[in-house]
């Protein structure tokens, strides 16, 4: 994934179709990357995508005659099973079986980045290999056991969710005796976890399925990409924790730990008051398919991903007071999760989604031109009767 713009070139079709989405994943990244290089059933000739449109629409016809309602709870009805198998490119040309062999190629390279990143950088810090080697152990056990199995991606934000307790689990308990620094940014990395893993699994229990991993599911090396890019994401993030839990000596609790904790808790009230605001938003009948402008939403754009920048910003700022030489690099942690959320899968995908859905109202025009993106700011004039914003 060297190139950021290819990665998101695909149309994000979930956010699109049920608003902005409060959350971005690295499955964000892989569908972007699928979306870049595998064709649609079109792409593949004119006249095997015509053959392919009318089966599908077939199956589709014969699913309605026979009232099938769908997938419930991660099952797939025979008809619809149809649908995808017909939907899906074939794979008998040479052009197909070319591309089949490049996302294998891409797959395999990304897993082995993800390896050697781990391994390098737990090298590099003095980390026990245990972390790393629990992130994927996770990932991996899980796609391969019920992922794969079942063509479902029901578990992977928990497995995700999972994986960042099992390490900042792991860190925590690793010696019995621990510092408050330590303890505390273990502790806060487990309520952030614990949080994150229930609403997105109850947001994926709610809609049944997550359309991102429709083009993914088509080869085990293409739906292998997103759970390794959990990996580097899981084992990224937790970095500044697994470098405090590791350190041999803890310097006494200073104002870098009270401003961080500080940071921390602020964070978190923000991001769950707008994850609340946005929850209770939907939950209106006359909001289906509208955007939010109130509570903090009309302060920022994208309210919660400050939040969530702000708490992982002063986890690094109180871990700070450990850091030394190459344990620097545990800001890797809150620079890659500004970097994910700003300026690849998070803003991007979801603005995108936005402008193609109310991009010709006047209304929005003027929110998004005139509404912070992230960090809270004044809120956006309301707009004249001639459509202007005062």
């Amino acid at each position: 994934c060297a190139s950021f713009d290819m990665l998101v070139s695909s149309p994000p079709t979930l956010a699109a179709a049920r608003g902005p989405s409060l959350r971005t994943s690295p499955l964000d990244l892989a569908s972007g990357f699928v979306g870049s290089s595998v064709r649609a059933p079109d792409a593949v000739g004119t006249g095997e995508g015509t053959r392919l449109r009318a089966r599908a629409a077939a199956a589709a016809l014969a699913a309605g005659l026979a009232g099938v309602s769908g997938r419930r709870g991660g099952r797939r009805s025979a008809a619809e099973g149809v649908i995808v198998r017909s939907a899906e490119p074939q794979m008998g040309t040479e052009e197909a079986r070319k591309d089949g062999w490049g996302v294998a190629v891409a797959a395999v390279v990304i897993a082995l980045g993800v390896v050697g990143a781990v391994y390098g950088l737990s090298t590099l810090l003095g980390l026990p290999l245990l972390y790393g080697g629990l992130a994927l152990g996770i990932q991996w056990a899980t796609f391969l056991l019920h992922g794969w199995p079942k063509r479902s991606e029901a578990f992977y934000d928990a497995s995700g969710s999972l994986t960042h307790l099992a390490v900042a689990g792991a860190a925590l308990l690793a010696d019995p005796t621990r510092a408050p620094r330590q303890l505390l940014l273990g502790v806060f990395s487990i309520i952030w976890c614990t949080r994150l893993g229930t609403f997105l699994f109850n947001r994926i229990a709610g809609d049944g399925k997550d359309d991102r991993f429709t083009a993914l599911k088509t080869s085990f090396w293409r739906f292998s990409i997103p759970w390794n890019l959990q990996v580097a994401w899981v084992f990224l993030l937790q970095l500044p924790i697994l470098v405090v839990s590791s350190a041999a000596t803890q310097p006494e609790v200073g104002w870098l730990d009270g401003l961080g904790w500080a940071l921390w808790a602020a964070g978190f009230l923000i991001e769950s008051a707008a994850d609340a605001q946005k929850f209770a938003f939907r939950s209106v009948a006359s909001n289906k398919g509208r955007y939010i402008t109130t509570g903090l939403w009309k302060y920022s754009r994208h309210p919660n991903y400050f939040g969530d920048i702000m708490m992982w910003v002063g986890i690094c700022v109180s871990a700070s007071s450990v850091f030394s030489n190459w344990t620097w690099l545990g800001w890797l942690s809150p620079a890659f999760n500004t970097i994910l959320l700003g300026f690849v899968s998070g803003v991007p995908m979801l603005e995108k989604a936005g402008e193609k859905k109310w991009g010709n109202e006047e209304g929005y025009k003027n929110y998004m031109k005139n509404t912070s993106c992230i960090v809270p700011w004044f809120p956006a004039p309301p707009l004249s009767d001639g459509g202007e914003a005062k």
